[in-house]
């Protein structure tokens, strides 16, 4: 059984490894930083609520596109400032992939944050992947902007 929490003091970030160190890094270094200044907040999966082992985690925060940045067919429906949400960072430990955590992690943000929309507003979720996964967020519906091709949105 995978649940996800929030991150708290007693989740293992050193011992997490994607494979990637800037992903790595950030885990290690600044997502409890960024909870704690309200820059953003990261969600990590575990096995049970007192598990430490962090199999994966995202990060979510408030951003603003401007109507311009998102696919022509909602440029017209929106005013020239978009609310919206950002999935920061998205990974998940080398043993855990290739099965199905990075979608779960996924749709469980998506969920979250239309959650979320659904109280306080907002028109879609913005990810910046790297080259190596936008074919997994074109998976889940997200779209490239023409202007940036590493920029997705998918509207909520």
């Amino acid at each position: 059984m995978t649940l996800i929490l929030p991150l708290t003091g007693h989740h293992d970030r050193k011992g997490f490894d994607c494979g990637d160190a800037e992903l790595n890094g950030w885990l290690r270094r600044f997502a409890r930083q960024h909870s704690a200044k309200g820059v953003s907040t990261t969600y990590v999966a575990v096995e049970t609520e007192t598990g430490a082992e962090v199999f994966g985690y995202y990060a979510i925060s408030v951003t603003e596109l401007q109507a311009g940045d998102v696919p022509k067919q909602w440029q017209r429906k929106l005013p020239d400032k978009i609310p919206a949400y950002r999935i920061g960072r998205l990974a998940v430990a080398e043993k855990y992939q290739r099965k199905g955590l990075g979608g779960l992690l996924l749709a469980n943000a998506i969920s979250r944050l239309q959650r979320i929309s659904s109280e306080v507003g907002g028109s879609g979720i913005v990810v910046d992947a790297k080259s190596t996964a936008i074919g997994f967020y074109l998976q889940y519906g997200f779209e490239q902007l023409a202007d940036h091709p590493s920029k997705l949105f998918l509207p909520i």
